[in-house]
C-alpha cells in the first residue's frame, strides 16, 4: 500500500510539474480595442457620401495580435427549420503606434481547403479596408464606439 501511496504521489508531482511548465497564460495589452466591434457607418470623406451598414452583418473582431474582419449570411435551407450562418472571414495581423491602427498580412481564412494570401485589395472594400497594408487614424475610442479614418474613408464601429 505504501508503494502505492509513493507512485501516485510521484504521478501527480510530476503531473502538476508539467501543467505549470506547459502552461502559458498570453495577455493582451490592446485595452478598449479588444473584442468584437459591428461596422456600421462608412463616410466618404471627399464626397460626403454615407453608407450605412447598421443591418447589415460587417464584423471585426479583436485579440491577441489578429484582427478577425467577417461578413455573416444567414440562409434558409430547404427543408430545415433553423437559420444557418455563412461566414467569409479575413485575418489581419494588426499594430497600435501612437493613435494609428495599422493592418498587415490579410488572409482568407478557409479551414476545408487552407488559409490564402490575399493578394487583391478590392475585395476588402465591403470592411472599408482599401489597401493590403491599411493605415488608419484613431479618431475615437472608447468602451462604445471607435471611429477609424484614412485620407478618403472614416468607419464607425459599435462594441458588440
Amino acid at each position: 500500500m505504501k508503494y502505492i501511496y509513493q507512485k501516485l504521489t510521484v504521478a501527480a508531482m510530476l503531473a502538476a510539474s508539467m501543467l505549470s511548465v506547459s502552461c502559458e497564460l498570453e495577455t493582451s495589452n490592446n485595452g478598449k480595442l479588444d473584442g468584437f466591434w459591428h461596422l456600421e457607418q462608412i463616410d466618404t470623406l471627399k464626397t460626403g457620401g454615407i453608407h450605412d451598414l447598421s443591418e447589415s452583418y460587417l464584423f471585426w473582431a479583436f485579440q491577441g495580435k489578429l484582427l478577425s474582419v467577417s461578413e455573416k449570411h444567414v440562409v434558409q435551407k430547404v427543408g430545415m427549420e433553423n437559420d444557418h450562418v455563412y461566414l467569409q472571414e479575413y485575418l489581419f495581423r494588426f499594430s497600435r503606434p501612437a493613435d494609428s491602427l495599422v493592418l498587415s498580412e490579410p488572409i482568407l481564412s478557409n479551414r476545408m481547403v487552407g488559409d490564402e494570401i490575399v493578394t487583391d485589395p478590392s475585395v476588402l472594400r465591403p470592411y472599408g479596408i482599401n489597401a493590403l497594408e491599411e493605415h488608419f487614424k484613431v479618431e475615437e475610442m472608447n468602451s462604445k464606439r471607435m471611429v477609424l479614418s484614412t485620407d478618403s474613408l472614416r468607419l464607425w464601429l459599435r462594441r458588440f
